[in-house]
């Protein structure tokens, strides 16, 4: 485990088995890279996961510095540059511009749904005009088959908006 000098006098503090500085006995011994807010080992964010000497963090700033995942892109970035759409504790974070793109693509299927809606039943009309004037003879049928076009459309397009909106 790394240790850290001591704030008091300078005496190496390790923060996983230290609760105190053996030579001076000053409770908060460490000192937040941050904020320079002195801290006591128990107040070191993740100290845990400390293998080698890296900057240490109180509690509120190691949040703040924490790495995340873009739950778009994938790709890293810190926690106070994302953002989040709820305020449920375990919300995927999100760059910025990630954010920006994906609500464009939602715009774009806004846009698309009644266009889409009009193209099945369109095509729904035309298929079952085609079906039933094949089995029944001279029968316009294509109402039936232009609303399950439709809404059947309608759907996929509906289906894939509430898929690709960030949570």
């Amino acid at each position: 485990m790394p240790v850290y000098p001591c704030i008091k006098c300078n005496q190496m503090v390790d923060p996983a088995t230290d609760r105190a500085c053996k030579n001076c006995r000053e409770a908060k011994p460490l000192s937040c890279s941050r904020c320079q807010k002195a801290i006591p080992t128990e107040e070191v964010f993740e100290r845990e996961k400390l293998k080698t000497k890296k900057p240490i963090f109180c509690l509120e700033c190691g949040e703040r510095e924490e790495v995340v995942k873009c739950g778009l892109c994938n790709l890293s970035l810190q926690r106070h540059q994302a953002k989040q759409v709820s305020n449920y504790p375990a919300a995927k974070n999100y760059h910025p511009h990630c954010l920006r793109e994906r609500q464009k693509q939602l715009d774009r299927l806004d846009k698309a749904l009644p266009i889409m809606a009009l193209v099945g039943l369109l095509v729904g009309g035309l298929l079952g005009s085609v079906q039933l004037k094949a089995t029944i003879g001279s029968i316009p049928g294509g109402g039936a088959g232009a609303v399950i076009g439709g809404g059947l459309f309608y759907l996929i397009v509906s289906g894939l908006k509430n898929k690709l909106t960030p949570k």
